[in-house]
């Protein structure tokens, strides 16, 4: 069987590759392998991951060989519940059929000659596309599994490094550098100053990997490297900045576990935000109107009022224990408290404390967001915020819950995720509100 790897850094073009390999099995025009693969598949971690490369490939795509019923819808993806690539029958009929991991979709199910992986996969789905390409090649021949990646996240990738070590697997390694994001005959596509600059802001958990598609995985070190004690200050925010005001929640019972922080984002360049944590209220157990409490006089203290306020986002419900008479503190919880307090009738708050939106690699995405603007110099942080400040330069990624749950440094951490990511996060906008029209 052919397998192939390429493991790349971040922005070297490994999802166009990807894409252009579907299309030249399809349509017969590899310049090596001859004859055309009726039938491939692609395969990805997840569907909204799938519509980046979908429209990827249906901008490679000729599309005077798209089969008539054959749609594409941007920012959507290719019709269908089971999203498929179809050509027409004079340019060879083949198909691509794009499926995803983590739902497990088909398979186990199928032959195909081609299947190519966009981003890591565990060793049970790769076996899995494996088995499907047995006789899928041309005249029953084995067909290609192919992977592309950048080899990062939660999934435990050792058994690729073992195959590479077997001599099992062929590879294929792509820098981030000048002359692979240089395409043949073409201007470079970055500066080495926006290089560096992206390399700066990768965290250094994972560095080597983003830039130089090593497998082997980092030791574990604090994350937030590049903090500075200058951008520790007590100085006001700058006027003439379009700001927004944000608080983030983490519920806990533990001594310093009920972390809320408060910051202030600058959003004169929504592209680059700058970041002011402007203080933090650290508790334990305690009934939610003395958390309420604290916050309201939190805001007091900043001559703030809650409904000036445009993001309040808590981690859900926490529960000290197993019990139904255990400890339990949540949102809703809080949100009620703060209507005693103000006076406001139930369920007339004039704001809502929402869940965090947690995607794949959540903690790590956020965790960039944020380590990209300390790079920048753009993070500003007051001496009040004492636990926080302590938390930033000793907190460090665990790779297992267990040890998550116990870092004394992770509550901090995660509050100030919580306030600041719901507002210099663009990739998705809660609606605040769902209307249903006839």
């Amino acid at each position: 069987m052919n397998r192939r790897s390429t493991e790349n850094g971040n922005q070297v073009g490994k999802t166009w590759a990807s894409a252009a390999l579907l299309l030249m099995h399809a349509l017969g025009r590899h310049p090596t392998i001859k004859g055309i693969t009726r039938e491939s598949w692609l395969i990805c971690y997840s569907h909204e991951q799938s519509r980046i490369i979908q429209q990827k490939l249906y901008d490679l795509c000729p599309k005077y060989a798209l089969a008539d019923d054959c749609e594409f819808i941007r920012g959507k993806g290719f019709r269908g519940l089971a999203p498929m690539v179809r050509f027409k029958e004079e340019y060879g009929g083949a198909i691509i059929r794009i499926k995803t991991a983590s739902q497990g979709i088909g398979l186990e199910s199928g032959t195909c000659g081609l299947v190519v992986i966009d981003e890591p996969v565990n060793s049970e789905t790769l076996n899995a596309c494996i088995a499907r390409t047995t006789r899928g090649g041309p005249n029953g021949t084995r067909g290609i599994v192919a992977m592309s990646l950048t080899p990062v996240g939660n999934v435990d990738i050792t058994y690729l490094k073992n195959l590479i070590e077997d001599n099992k697997i062929s590879v294929h390694r792509a820098a981030l550098n000048i002359a692979n994001t240089t395409p043949i005959g073409c201007r470079p596509l970055m500066s080495e100053e926006q290089i560096h600059s992206m390399i700066e802001a990768f965290l250094p958990i994972d560095r080597e990997q983003r830039v130089n598609a090593s497998l082997d995985v980092a030791a574990e070190g604090v994350i937030f490297d590049n903090f500075d004690p200058s951008m520790i200050s007590s100085q006001p925010v700058a006027p003439g900045g379009k700001y927004e005001l944000c608080i983030g929640i983490d519920h806990g019972s533990s001594p310093n576990s009920q972390v809320v922080t408060l910051a202030c984002i600058d959003k004169r360049e929504p592209e680059h935000p700058r970041i002011y944590m402007l203080d933090e209220y650290v508790s334990g157990q305690a009934p939610p109107e003395t958390h309420a409490r604290a916050i309201l006089e939190m805001l007091k203290r900043n001559d703030m009022k809650p409904e000036q306020v445009q993001y309040w986002t808590g981690d859900g419900t926490h529960h000290a224990t197993r019990s139904r008479d255990g400890f339990k503190m949540s949102n809703i919880l809080l949100m009620r408290a703060f209507e005693t307090l103000l006076g406001y009738p139930p369920r007339n708050l004039p704001f809502t404390i929402r869940r965090p939106v947690k995607w794949r690699h959540s903690v790590y995405y956020t965790s960039s967001l944020i380590h990209a603007i300390m790079s920048r110099k753009h993070f500003y942080i007051h001496p009040n915020c004492k636990q926080l400040i302590l938390s930033i330069k000793n907190w460090t990624m665990k790779r297992t819950q267990s040890s998550r749950s116990t870092d004394p440094f992770g509550h901090a951490i995660d509050s100030m995720r919580y306030c600041v990511s719901s507002c210099i996060d663009q990739r998705f906008a809660r609606p605040h509100s769902i209307q249903i029209t006839r």
